[in-house]
């Protein structure tokens, strides 16, 4: 990931929400295999915060992640036992 970039581009409000939905299961598949670190880390924590302005609530946040983690996960190589 080419942080500055992408951390510019999320400052500015300017990715369309398929682009950050897919950057932030990246981010959330990268924190399960447990290679996140490092500048990808504050990558990943403001993608995570503009990818949850898009539920009106937290629960509404969960209930997606519940219902997709292990769909994406394996679209991005991760396997995790259920």
């Amino acid at each position: 990931m080419n942080s500055i970039i992408l951390a510019a581009a999320l400052t500015l409000n300017t990715l369309p929400f398929e682009v950050i939905e897919s950057f932030y299961w990246d981010c959330d598949t990268m924190f399960m295999k447990g290679e996140l670190g490092g500048d990808d880390m504050y990558t990943c924590l403001a993608i995570t915060d503009e990818f949850k302005k898009h539920f009106s609530d937290k629960q509404k946040f969960l209930d997606y992640w519940k219902d997709s983690k292990f769909e994406q996960w394996n679209k991005r190589g991760y396997l995790h036992n259920n």
